[in-house]
């Protein structure tokens, strides 16, 4: 490059570097004056104004508690003011790198000095003749002025207490479910891929996976002591889980399981395992606890069978279901043809004892 163009380059760029200087300077942050003197300035204030006060009104026409009120109220703003530039985005989070500055201990330390000795005036004033009166309102008021001046940290410090117990309560919860998720949907999701060529497995594993997840989710739920609706469904979920098959539930009222309603339970189970057995799908199964009366329907898709035709020594019907049923005082019907759907009709009066 010649000599005259390298010159040339050198003041197109400090021309350029001019032209930019105005524009960015004021986009600097300039310091400002310290803290400390502001501080010092505010205080000479406060004294400069309580000296003309004096000066024009008097000593015996201004009341002897203003000044050392006057003093207490500006060491109370000093104490207080570190908290306003404390607290970053989040207004609940303690910036505790802010509280270490230069500028708020000064304004900390005199806050406190003024506080300290505005309440040692008082306590030291023989304000009444009355020793009872003064031993009993001086600590108050002593304590009541302490307890100002530090209201704000205490208040911030339980508030942090609070937030930090909160967030380890989030944390177990999200390791609880981070573990309940590794065991239990996590291993199903790998052996639905291992088996993706098996529907009706795929299909098992997603329903048992689906019950699993809905009882997580509902850790309330009632125990099959508790609910004679949640024996019901975790029998339907047992027979589902045997072969495979999605059955719809549904139960209209509740109450405890009792001897007689178990023995429902368990001849429903039976209907149910039968209709997942010899029947097709869609199965169903609707449950009504009605005044005295627990009635259960058990419903396939066919394709039926003659309950005359079934052998003596077939004792799924006629022991499981029928005879169950009726040794607790219940009866039981099966309604079903030939090339129609079959229906086991359930009737369990209510009472008595597991």
């Amino acid at each position: 490059m010649r000599a005259w163009e390298r010159v040339a380059l050198c003041d197109d760029d400090s021309m350029t570097a001019q032209a930019r200087g105005p524009l960015a300077r004021p986009l600097a942050r300039r310091s400002g004056v310290p803290m400390v003197w502001r501080v010092l300035a505010g205080g000479a204030l406060l004294v400069v104004a309580g000296v003309l006060a004096v000066d024009r009104w008097g000593t015996d026409q201004l009341a002897p508690w203003a000044i050392p009120l006057v003093i207490y109220l500006a060491g109370l703003g000093l104490v207080w003011s570190p908290l306003d530039g404390a607290f970053g985005q989040d207004a609940r989070r303690l910036d505790v790198a802010g509280l270490f500055r230069r500028d708020a201990w000064v304004r900390l330390l005199v806050g406190l000095a003024l506080g300290i000795g505005a309440l040692w005036w008082f306590a030291a004033w023989e304000y009444t003749d009355a020793l009872v009166v003064r031993a009993i309102v001086t600590p108050l008021v002593v304590a009541v002025g302490a307890a100002l001046l530090l209201a704000p940290w205490w208040m911030r410090l339980i508030r942090q207490v609070g937030i930090e117990r909160e967030e380890r309560v989030r944390e177990h919860e999200r390791a609880e479910i981070a573990a309940h998720l590794h065991d239990s949907v996590l291993q199903t999701l790998t052996l639905i891929r291992a088996r993706a060529n098996d529907p009706d497995a795929v299909a098992r594993l997603a329903r048992a996976q689906e019950r699993d997840l809905r009882s997580y989710l509902y850790q309330d739920r009632p125990s099959v002591e508790e609910s004679v609706a949640q024996a019901l469904q975790d029998a339907v979920a047992e027979v589902e889980d045997a072969h495979g098959v999605a059955i719809e539930v549904v139960c209209v009222g509740d109450a405890p399981t009792t001897e007689r309603l178990w023995a429902a339970v368990q001849a429903s189970r039976e209907a149910v395992a039968n209709a997942a057995r010899h029947g097709e799908a869609p199965v169903s199964v609707y449950a009504e606890l009605a005044a005295g009366e627990y009635e259960v329907f058990v419903r396939d898709s066919g394709p039926g069978f003659d309950p005359d035709a079934v052998p003596e020594d077939r004792l799924g019907i006629r022991q499981s279901i029928m005879g169950r049923v009726e040794r607790h005082g219940g009866s039981a019907e099966i309604r079903s043809a030939p090339g129609a759907r079959t229906e086991v009709s359930i009737h369990m009066p209510t009472g008595g004892s597991r």
